[in-house]
């Protein structure tokens, strides 16, 4: 794949960094979520998609989630650290083999989902099973820039706190995990379903942390980086 597909990949890839899922948990949740992620009615070239994660592997322990994204095609690596407690996220970002690492306080998510266009969420009296959970509907209206308005469905279980999965996303309201969902960031729309739901499994400390060999950069520090290299 070409520079400018790579790093049109990679910007594309930071944009689901920013907007992607994780008030503190009511009762703890140790386990681990697997989604299936397609991106239905995105405007992108096809060759940026297929370097697009197909993935996302959630491993929690209390209030810290940790999201690792995967693609068989694409050459770059993201891993999530969210803390619940704190409200403090942590991205770990392999790009050519170069290891970064970016910070955002609990005060900066808030400052970016207040830039971003809000959802409307509308909570209906529908119900379904999805994996054995029950699970509740809402609808999220979002108007994009042009002013049109999309709407997408979210089936969420209150079987399992949503607040440390969920603080960090336009969709911070929802009280439950969402197993099903999809979200809007410019020309993309993510959508996520839920594969398996694996409870009580042993979570190491290890999962939570970040190697030294990371360089720690900010989210625009990292962008104008890709640009001089690409």
């Amino acid at each position: 794949m070409s520079s400018r597909k790579i790093f049109s990949a990679i910007l594309l890839l930071l944009m689901i960094m920013l907007v992607s899922e994780s008030l503190f948990a009511q009762r703890a949740f140790r386990g681990r979520i697997v989604y299936n992620i397609t991106y239905p009615g995105s405007n992108i070239d096809l060759a940026e998609l297929q370097e697009l994660p197909e993935r996302a592997v959630i491993t929690t322990k209390n209030d810290l989630v940790r999201t690792e994204y995967s693609s068989e095609n694409a050459g770059l690596s993201q891993v999530k650290i969210s803390d619940g407690n704190t409200g403090e996220v942590i991205t770990k970002l392999e790009v050519t083999r170069e290891k970064y690492v970016i910070t955002r306080t609990a005060r900066e998510i808030r400052n970016n989902l207040q830039n971003m266009h809000q959802p409307e969420i509308e909570f209906t009296d529908r119900t379904r099973e999805i994996l054995g959970y029950e699970c509740n509907h809402a609808i999220a209206r979002v108007v994009d820039e042009n002013g049109d308005i999309h709407e997408s469905d979210i089936w969420y279980t209150n079987e399992i706190p949503g607040n440390a999965f969920n603080f960090d996303s336009p969709y911070n309201e929802i009280p439950g995990l969402m197993l099903e969902y999809e979200i809007r960031a410019g020309a993309l729309n993510i959508r996520y379903e839920a594969e398996s739901v694996k409870r009580r499994l042993f979570v190491g400390g290890r999962n939570f942390t970040v190697p030294r060999d990371y360089q720690p950069v900010t989210y625009e520090e990292l962008r104008e980086m890709l640009q001089g290299n690409f």
